[in-house]
């Protein structure tokens, strides 16, 4: 059983919750701007919040019914589509028309908006009324992206590994790690974003 966690821990655990945001949930929970961003992190490594964490996301996870499993189906659905299961050519084949006649299950859930358009179009005998109607699908980049993190595909930090490194003095490293945070590897400039092992 874990211990009971005092009152500042408790809602920083509350406000993780929200966003995932460890700074933002210790600014929330009370602690200074200034050390949001370590204390969020040390918190996160505190076993006893890390342990009332998971028990609160377990909770929400049965209580909602979200799970990992349907949020990576619902990604897969937006990262996957087919705009060819929206659109047919017509017989000539040169121009595309709107066919929402064949949709697969679950295709209208990816649909971001849709909009339609009236105006008058044509000269003479051929003046009517023209609809176009526009649609958009949630972005297939940021869906598979996030599909990849989850799934460890990538990582945002680089990991610099085996002997080669120890062909270089202090200083060599020292500079070549600046050339790489410069070139945007590495992320921020605090310790340990690029590693040597």
């Amino acid at each position: 059983m874990t211990k009971k966690l005092n009152a500042q821990k408790q809602r920083f655990v509350e406000e993780y919750l929200k966003d995932v945001n460890a700074t933002q949930a210790a600014i929330r929970a009370g602690y200074t701007a200034r050390s949001a961003h370590v204390r969020g992190h040390k918190l996160l490594q505190d076993a006893e919040v890390a342990a009332a964490i998971k028990v609160a996301q377990a909770a929400r996870s049965k209580r909602t019914e979200v799970t990992v499993d349907r949020v990576l189906t619902e990604l897969a659905a937006i990262g996957f589509a087919d705009m060819g299961d929206y659109l047919t050519l017509d017989a000539s084949e040169t121009t595309v028309r709107l066919d929402w006649s064949n949709l697969p299950p679950g295709a209208t859930k990816i649909i971001q908006e849709i909009t339609q358009e009236e105006h008058t179009g044509g000269r003479g005998h051929d003046t009517g009324q023209v609809r176009r109607t526009k649609f958009k699908l949630y972005s297939k980049l940021d869906a598979i992206d996030k599909m990849m993190r989850h799934l460890g595909m990538f990582t945002d930090k680089l990991k610099i590994e085996g002997s080669l490194l120890d062909d270089f003095s202090p200083h060599e490293l020292a500079a070549l790690v600046s050339a790489l945070r410069a070139a945007g590897f590495g992320g921020s400039s605090r310790s340990g974003d690029v590693t040597r092992h």
